[in-house]
């Protein structure tokens, strides 16, 4: 009986699939844990490092702790859910001391959302709806602060080439609310209307809530929880014109991270949304947004481009080449001469990628007998494969198999449909590798045969 071969090696440089639709014997991932998809392929996912101090009194109360880095400050929000205050604290250039700046006692000033940072160098605000804390140049100390005559009270913040850009207005400010978006003048931390119409505000065009305004190149995103809206700088009149570029609003507070060049959200359907200054586009992989819980954080990897999408429980890592699921689900992720997380990596994983589902282009009952894998400076690789036959039932997992040597194993199953799976006792970031893997498999039903020999099937050898 003739034997043929097939082999999953595009797969492994595109990562989890971004539909669950994808047609049969299509080269993506169902499985891919413990991996990142990167320019050649797999590998293995980079260690998050806590660089806290062992002094500071840290709770993992998601969607905290919290990190924010700017050009001349480094902030930590640590949520007390048990004295009930969010702590801020500022830590020097090494992470070797931390100071703390202000508890923010919920009996007194409420419980406020993630903390927004607009940062101007030598000068940063910083807000979470409930107090605002500056750095006051004037007397070379941070300033807290919870009504101000000329800034309203708002969740979200931004610095846009010298001009603050904020959202969701809880104080009393002219007609403004939670959807409101508004602007200061340039140069001034004063959101006063004038005649100079400098500074001003609007509500959001969807009229939703505004999770989040940030800066994109040329532009500011505002992120409500309608629709995502794009303010275009004009010059006469020196004012802001509005451009809506997608009429869903993002998940939930907190699913939007990014720089000035790329942002990426999770959006109220659940799909991945990148944005550049290109514009929007659609990634998918909503069949692994359907994992995550109500209250999604999206981190950014400057350093490699990539985000790490979580919930607290389940992560994922976004590449510029795919997504893959994470070990790691943190809360905050910077780089800052090196990749820092919080919480740190664990060991505790098994690296795990599944193949999407394959019936070598025949319908008839097939049989595999082995599968063989190209792979190196990884430790204890075993196979399996996922079998039915029946569509639309489940499928069932056989018992991992070592390979061996020569990176061969032999198993036998039968079935109509398969999906082949592959995991290490470990696979480390920038030496590991996984090329391919290959299945080797005969006909075993040729009742849906006619005439001669059929060729390969879609031309596998």
């Amino acid at each position: 009986m003739r034997e043929f071969e097939a082999e999953i090696d595009e797969a492994l440089t595109v990562g989890l699939r971004p539909d669950r639709r994808m047609p049969r014997n299509s080269q993506v991932l169902t499985e891919c844990l413990g991996f990142r998809i990167g320019n050649s392929g797999i590998e293995g996912t980079e260690l998050l490092t806590n660089p806290i101090p062992a002094a500071v009194d840290m709770h993992y109360n998601w969607p905290f702790p919290q990190f924010l880095v700017g050009e001349k400050y480094r902030i930590l929000v640590v949520r007390d859910a048990v004295n009930m205050e969010d702590v801020v604290y500022s830590l020097d250039s090494d992470y070797s001391v931390a100071t703390q700046i202000f508890a923010v006692d919920q009996l007194t000033f409420g419980q406020g959302t993630l903390m927004e940072m607009a940062d101007f160098g030598e000068y940063a605000f910083m807000t979470n709806g409930v107090i605002m804390i500056y750095w006051d140049p004037t007397i070379s100390d941070w300033h807290e602060v919870i009504a101000s005559a000329t800034i309203p009270m708002m969740r979200t913040v931004c610095n846009f080439k010298g001009q603050m850009i904020g959202g969701c207005v809880l104080s009393s400010w002219h007609d403004c609310d939670e959807t409101s978006i508004v602007w200061s003048k340039i140069g001034q931390a004063d959101f006063t209307p004038d005649q100079r119409n400098e500074a001003g505000y609007r509500r959001d065009p969807f009229g939703g809530e505004v999770y989040h305004v940030r800066r994109l190149g040329n532009s500011v995103i505002v992120y409500s929880s309608k629709g995502i809206t794009k303010m275009i700088p004009t010059s006469d009149p020196a004012t802001f014109g509005f451009e809506e570029i997608h009429d869903k609003g993002i998940i939930n507070r907190g699913a939007v991270g990014g720089n000035l060049k790329q942002h990426c959200c999770v959006d109220s359907d659940g799909f991945v949304q990148k944005l550049n200054e290109e514009g929007l586009k659609n990634l998918g992989y909503q069949e692994y947004m359907d994992n995550l819980g109500e209250d999604i954080i999206v981190n950014y990897n400057a350093s490699r481009g990539d985000f790490h999408i979580s919930d607290g429980t389940t992560g994922y890592l976004l590449s510029p080449k795919g997504m893959s699921e994470s070990p790691d689900t943190p809360s905050a992720v910077w780089f800052d001469r090196r990749l820092y997380g919080l919480p740190a990596s664990t060991s505790t994983h098994i690296p795990l990628v599944a193949s999407d589902i394959i019936d070598f282009g025949y319908r008839g009952q097939k049989t595999i007998f082995s599968l063989e894998a190209g792979y190196s400076e990884a430790d204890d690789a075993e196979v399996a494969i996922d079998w039915r036959t029946t569509p639309g039932t489940a499928f069932q997992r056989t018992k991992f198999v070592p390979l061996n040597n020569e990176g061969i194993a032999s198993l036998i199953i039968s079935g109509i449909e398969f999906r082949v799976c592959i995991r290490f006792s470990s696979f480390a970031p920038y030496v590991s590798t996984l090329d391919y893997i290959k299945a080797r498999w005969k006909m075993t039903d040729l009742r849906g045969l006619r005439g001669v020999y059929a060729a390969p099937p879609r031309g596998q050898g």
